[in-house]
């Protein structure tokens, strides 16, 4: 796909790449696959695009994740210096070798496939509440009643919160996810400490008195996995909120494709055996994550024949290598739900591999299967081309997935 004229360098926050960023990602594979962008606060960026470079850039350790680094590089841009905060500045996703070693040991050893399926079964309830709150309420927005609450109130559980309490975290994570960076009431630092207090508290009751939750196994694993106060906070806020947004792009982004793909939605209701590999494939088309965490260099890196030099910030597309034709040759712009085994990289690739892969998948088919098994006629409440998507450097969210139920069954 060939382009025409010279791009802008805030290509990747004009609204035409937002609501479909992928003619542009195709662009850039074939013209400049190591394209360069500027943020509109005046940061300098290359983004990585064809699939073999991101899987190698994911996993290259001259391209670090450390946050003292990406803040350096990220202020010296600017002019100015980055703080980090305890909530941000130890836990694995900010971390490389050797500090992120035990770190990830840690969670590895709480954040357990077991311990997923061992919550799972009160999942199905957790969805059928939040469906039967949006037949009561007339609700039609399966964004606002289903996709956002869904992983908040699972990841609390998953963290050992009490139940009278998930309210209440409904509110703070809210407030995260849509006031600005401006902050013009100071809303979104008070919600952000107060959550932040309310971990600290959680984790100083568990370590009197653990249960059988994320916390308590943090906190109280043997010596080499043991995480301390300050790494258990980091690590539990960066759960709470990042696994949050990722998830409810996920579901949103399975339901959009399924409402809007209704040839492949009904082989799943046709044999719900197809849900697990189904997923799979909504991963890859749908990249719930656009764009990994930001890289900064540590040294020159070179990518299909470009140099980037030493101490740049890099954004690795997630969402063009999941639809690159090299590596998917097979209809890659399309939705299969049967496609064999597709090798997305929506939970990226190597050490920063996403330890909460089972959690997310299994959220989705859970809330796929229930929707479609008590609502056989649910359907897009809009016309596609009326969905839309706030920018976003991680995540492109939906603004809001109008749907109609239609009669249950």
């Amino acid at each position: 796909m060939k382009g025409t004229g010279t791009l802008s360098k805030y290509w990747m926050f004009s609204d035409d790449y937002t609501q479909n960023p992928y003619p542009m990602l195709a662009r850039l594979r074939q013209e400049q696959p190591v394209a360069k962008v500027e943020t509109p606060d005046g940061v300098r960026a290359w983004v990585v695009t064809r699939y073999d470079d991101v899987r190698t850039a994911l996993s290259d350790p001259r391209l670090s994740r450390d946050i003292g680094r990406l803040y350096g590089a990220l202020g010296r841009q600017l002019g100015r210096e980055l703080p980090t905060t305890d909530e941000i500045s130890n836990h694995l996703a900010n971390s490389d070798p050797p500090r992120h070693t035990p770190l990830r040991r840690a969670l590895s050893f709480a954040f357990t496939p077991k311990r997923v399926k061992a919550l799972r079964e009160g999942w199905h309830q957790v969805v059928d509440d939040l469906v039967d709150e949006m037949v009561r309420t007339g609700g039609k927005d399966l964004n606002r009643g289903l996709s956002e609450p869904l992983p908040i109130i699972t990841i609390a559980q998953l963290m050992g919160v009490p139940d009278s309490d998930w309210p209440q975290f409904l509110v703070w994570t809210d407030t995260l996810r849509r006031v600005d960076a401006s902050d013009p009431t100071g809303i979104k630092a008070r919600h952000t400490k107060e959550l932040s207090d309310y971990i600290r508290d959680l984790i100083a009751r568990k370590q009197r008195r653990p249960e059988d939750d994320l916390i308590s196994a943090l906190v109280h694993a043997d010596e080499d996995k043991r995480l301390d106060a300050k790494e258990a906070l980091s690590t539990a806020f960066a759960v709470m909120t990042g696994g949050n947004d990722t998830t409810t792009s996920l579901l949103n982004g399975a339901f959009t494709a399924l409402l809007t793909h209704p040839a492949e939605a009904a082989k799943i209701r046709a044999d719900p055996g197809l849900l697990p590999g189904a997923v799979e494939e909504l991963l890859r088309y749908t990249a719930p994550v656009i764009n990994s965490l930001q890289r900064v260099t540590l040294e020159p890196v070179e990518l299909s024949g470009v140099r980037i030099p030493r101490d740049e910030i890099v954004i690795i597309s997630i969402a063009s290598a999941n639809h690159d034709p090299d590596a998917f040759p097979d209809r890659p712009d399309e939705l299969d739900v049967t496609r064999k085994r597709p090798a997305h990289l929506s939970f990226g690739h190597g050490i920063h591999y996403c330890l909460g892969n089972h959690m997310a998948k299994a959220l989705t088919e859970i809330a796929v299967q229930r929707v479609f098994e008590r609502f056989p006629g649910v359907r897009l409440g809009v016309d596609a081309s009326e969905l839309r998507y706030q920018p976003g450097l991680i995540v492109r969210p939906l603004v809001s997935l109008p749907v109609v139920l239609g009669p249950p069954a």
